[in-house]
């Protein structure tokens, strides 16, 4: 790393890497997270099935080469087990803002139930609160 000073255009504050925003970070826990699941179900799939024989047993009579059945069986996983991953997914982030049904809340409003888990929440910082009412 060369100073600033001796006239190079390299400036560490610049160049550092942005971290991910928080939809950026959705989607790629969704697509690692489905792509391993996509690899283990066809392997286990087709280790009992072959895809020549799946294609001679259907009615349109298409013909689908071995690997053509394995590169479709694999995106098929896939894109269940992404649509999956992304229904959990929006299923936490629109959680209702009391955490559902099962909270109790006091007479002044204040939770007498805390969450445990991989769902709670985070408590946010004093100014990012609502505002109290006088």
């Amino acid at each position: 790393m060369a100073p600033a000073s001796t006239g190079s255009r390299y400036d560490s504050e610049l160049d550092r890497p942005r971290p991910w925003r928080r939809r950026q970070r959705d989607i790629a826990y969704v697509a690692w997270a489905s792509f391993l699941m996509a690899c283990a179900a066809s392997a286990v799939f087709f280790a009992a099935v072959d895809p020549e024989v799946l294609s001679g047993n259907n009615t349109l009579q298409w013909e689908i080469g071995r690997q053509a059945g394995y590169a479709l069986g694999f995106f098929g996983f896939w894109l269940l087990a992404a649509a999956t991953g992304a229904f959990v997914l929006w299923l936490v982030r629109t959680e209702g803002r009391n955490g559902g049904g099962g909270t109790r809340r006091r007479a002044g409003g204040q939770n007498t139930h805390r969450r445990r888990g991989l769902l709670r929440r985070r408590a946010r910082p004093a100014a990012a609160r609502e505002p109290e009412e006088y």
